[in-house]
């Protein structure tokens, strides 16, 4: 099979893999919300065999660009879709090849922001936990002497009204 067929093939399953990995990611938002534990498990192991996949599409795609290149007597710099372009020669692969980089670098940036609003989402939630298991634990004494050093805890529960 021609190389650059193999190589627009490989780049759309990458692209299927990334909307699938987004497609989790939006999953994940909601469950974060939910605040369901089991469910959170399920996406984030459904999201590394995700990730796996990819990494294996890449390590593909950069080897047949690579062998691709060499066809045509150029040297490897880079195994990058943007060198491919520069040395192909038919439109219409150029194009595909074009729409579909321009779909992965859409697809990341998206699965990009989502994981940082995730990542804010998941710091909010601890940072509440922290502090609401801090209003029921007891505090540390402060270290000193005098009368007044023994009654310096803090606890919600034992607070008199």
């Amino acid at each position: 099979m021609d190389p650059i067929k193999l190589i627009i093939q490989t780049l759309e399953a990458m692209v299927g893999a990334h909307s699938q990995l987004l497609d989790l990611a939006k999953e994940k938002r909601s469950v974060l919300v939910e605040g369901d534990i089991n469910q959170l498990q399920n996406i984030i192991y459904r999201e590394s065999s995700c990730t796996e996949e990819i990494q294996k599409l890449e390590e593909q795609r950069k080897a047949l660009v690579k062998v691709y290149l060499e066809g045509k007597g150029i040297p490897e710099k880079d195994s990058t879709i943007e060198e491919l372009l520069k040395v192909q020669e038919n439109v219409e692969h150029r194009t595909v090849l074009s729409g579909l980089a321009k779909q992965l670098r859409s697809l990341i940036r998206e699965i990009s922001q989502l994981n940082e609003s995730n990542q804010q989402l998941i710091q909010s939630s601890l940072s509440y936990t922290q502090f609401m298991i801090g209003m029921h634990v007891r505090k540390e004494p402060s270290i000193g002497y005098g009368p007044k050093s023994k009654n310096r805890y803090t606890n919600l529960l034992d607070a008199k009204i």
